[in-house]
């Protein structure tokens, strides 16, 4: 899977790069689709998305994309289909279709069920998208209606893939003309929430095979072995049985939320690698937060405040009711109640500070989000009962539905300084035992005259309406409520000196919490003075990032020097000076790298010093066949000397005492007069 991502954010990147090919490399992509077998291993989904995303911003025209895409899935298809017509159920017997079976079979079977209709429904279905059309010219399917069929679904295809596309370029050109940190957090937010819901619809339709194997293994295991609880498995989970194949999928659910809910917890309560990892994941998000996007999260965390999922869960609960369904509302608010109960429980038990002071009381702990607890709980129940009224394709399309809306809420808290990632993914993963709990109650009575359909749309409109008043009546208070708090921290230079520079990180540390190359020393000073310094001294400064940047990776023929150096992130802020210098010798280039913190140091007359921690690499070529990437490797000895003695001459500088017994090397203290 990560190759296959990795490739297709290299095609989109080289589209970018290179429009004048891009009309090959769609045609290209848009056919290898739909080619037997090859389809599944071609990324066109995330390529058309991106291509079209192009498009929007005004990369690439759009007629030429259009046509070349549709151009390409009418001959990927027509390919497959006449393969089929000229060698029959041969096919089936040759390379490679001979190597997919199961696949085989279940093709034809969509094809008996949906006849023509399956050319056009099957260039949406993942697995047997790659195979229907062959399938079709083996079963004699007519050239003239497949023809038809063809063509017009490929119309279809290919607009709804280039169409969300340019309608994200189209946004985020809009948005960047308003804000660059905008179009970054718009992007991000896009880019997750669908990646999210794509993985959701993923899970949902391919996770079935795998429990059906787990299902055969359990049952012939229970079924030789003696004893009645073993014969009560056998029956219970026989592959016979219409729901043993559920009762499998959401025992497996409410375990892996269960465990990782667990894992989760025991890494915050004795590590301290996931505490690192969401201090420098919030940091890099607080990095770009902007009024815009402010103005959008803010909107986004109400629709998941309390008030609107309390009013979305009670709507749910007395439809049950009216239907006298009364097992299941019971089981729905026994299972609301006990996911809001839980979190104030583990948050006075935990006692973990949120990332910023702007809640009181109770409210000061964050260990779980509450925002991602109720939301995972309150849209997973209703995902399961609207469920329960469509097929597995169906299903999948509303989980990820729920698990796209129930990610941007999650987002938003991170985003809003509310929350630590760890706190929202511990909410998560409760929430998602919570809503298996429920869904295998549900399976234990007789769900059909709850209206599931009519429930869903219910639900929705009114969640819509609760969700509009909510945000329109109190947005304002709001956006002063989680406005971005100012954080700094303030120390005597004498301090500084003494103690005071142990404080902070020995090494930069890593968005993993790992850490990364030593800091050589802390300067206390104006990072333009710095600049102006490395300047003078013949080191060339880089300018600040864009992800047009990333595009010069693409070709692997750039050398070093054509390459900018690799955004490294220390607690997940980028540098603030960034700066190189030639080092032939080594067979690459020194980079400086100097990251302002939130200290500030004082004078004796009271004068204030940003406090900027230094580190210094050798970065390589990385020889890669397709891309040019760089590479950090420890400076040599004699170019941190060098850098050090640099430092010292722009203004005081000592080297700090250290304690007797303390492994830690002290840095180079530097004090800049201003």
């Amino acid at each position: 899977m990560s190759f296959t991502l990795d490739l297709a954010n290299w095609v989109i990147a080289y589209l970018g790069q290179n429009p004048h090919l891009s009309i090959a490399v769609v045609f290209l992509i848009s056919m290898g689709e739909a080619l037997l077998i090859i389809g599944l291993f071609v990324p066109s989904t995330v390529v058309l998305v991106g291509a079209g995303t192009l498009v929007g911003g005004g990369k690439l025209d759009f007629w030429p994309i259009f046509v070349a895409t549709t151009s390409g899935a009418i001959l990927g298809d027509a390919v497959s289909y006449w393969a089929g017509r000229f060698y029959g159920a041969r096919l089936k017997r040759m390379w490679p279709l001979s190597k997919y079976p199961g696949l085989v079979e279940k093709s034809e079977l969509f094809f008996s069920d949906h006849g023509g209709k399956s050319i056009a429904i099957g260039r949406f279905v993942p697995g047997v998208k790659a195979v229907i059309p062959g399938i079709a010219g083996m079963m004699g399917m007519s050239h003239t209606r497949f023809v038809t069929i063809n063509v017009l679904s490929a119309f279809v295809w290919s607009l709804t893939h280039l169409l969300p596309g340019v309608f994200i370029g189209k946004g985020l050109a809009v948005a960047s003309q308003v804000s660059g940190r905008f179009a970054i957090v718009l992007f991000a937010l896009i880019g997750v929430v669908f990646i999210a819901a794509w993985l959701i619809r993923v899970v949902v339709m391919s996770v079935i095979p795998l429990l059906i194997r787990l299902q055969t293994r359990l049952v012939d295991h229970a079924a030789s072995r003696p004893g009645r609880i073993w014969q009560w498995l056998a029956e219970t989970f026989a592959p016979d049985n219409p729901r043993a194949l559920r009762v499998v999928a959401l025992s497996a659910v409410l375990a892996a939320g269960g465990i990782g809910f667990a894992s989760l917890l025991e890494d915050l309560v004795a590590r301290d690698t996931m505490i690192y990892a969401d201090l420098s994941i919030a940091n890099l998000v607080q990095s770009v937060r902007n009024t815009p996007a402010d103005r959008v999260m803010v909107a986004i965390t109400m629709m998941g405040d309390g008030t609107v999922l309390i009013a979305l869960g009670a709507v749910i609960v007395v439809w049950l009711l009216a239907r006298k369904a009364w097992t299941i509302a019971g089981a729905a608010a026994v299972t609301m109640a006990s996911a809001a109960l839980f979190v104030p429980f583990m948050k006075l038990l935990l006692q973990r500070a949120r990332p910023t002071e702007i809640f009181s009381g109770a409210d000061i702990y964050t260990f779980p989000s509450g925002h991602a607890t109720l939301a995972t709980v309150v849209f997973g129940i209703l995902a399961v009962l609207i469920g329960l009224g469509v097929g597995r394709w169906g299903k999948a399309v509303i989980f990820a539905c729920a698990g796209a809306i129930i990610v941007a809420i999650a987002c938003s808290r991170i985003y809003l300084g509310a929350h630590w990632p760890s706190d929202v993914a511990g909410g998560f993963l409760f929430g998602v035992s919570m809503t298996a709990a429920f869904a295998l109650a549900v399976e234990a009575t007789r769900p059909e005259k709850i209206a599931p359909v009519v429930l869903g749309a219910v639900s929705l409109v009114v969640y819509a309406i609760v969700s509009l008043v909510y945000v329109a009546n109190g947005h304002a208070s709001a956006m002063l409520f989680y406005s971005a708090p100012v954080h700094a921290t303030v120390v005597t230079d004498a301090h500084w000196r003494e103690v005071g520079w142990k404080t902070l990180p020995a090494r930069r540390i890593e968005l993993t919490g790992e850490t990364g190359e030593p800091f050589i020393a802390q300067w206390a000073g104006p990072v333009e003075t710095l600049k102006t310094l490395l300047h003078d001294s013949g080191w060339e400064i880089v300018p600040t990032w864009s992800w047009v940047d990333v595009l010069a990776y693409s070709d692997g023929r750039n050398r070093i020097d054509a390459l900018l150096p690799r955004p490294s992130l220390h607690e997940g802020r980028l540098a603030n000076l960034s700066a190189t210098k030639s080092a032939p010798k080594d067979h690459g280039r020194l980079v400086l790298r100097a990251w302002q913190t939130d200290t500030i140091v004082t004078g004796e007359n009271g004068e204030r010093r940003p406090l900027v921690l230094i580190s210094l690499t050798l970065e390589r070529k990385k020889e890669l066949p397709i891309i040019a990437l760089p590479h950090d490797v420890p400076a040599p000895t004699r170019d941190v000397v060098g850098v050090l003695s640099l430092l010292a001459k722009a203004g005081k500088a000592e080297t700090a005492p250290n304690d007797q017994g303390s492994r830690r090397r002290p840095p180079l203290l530097v004090h800049v007069a201003l």
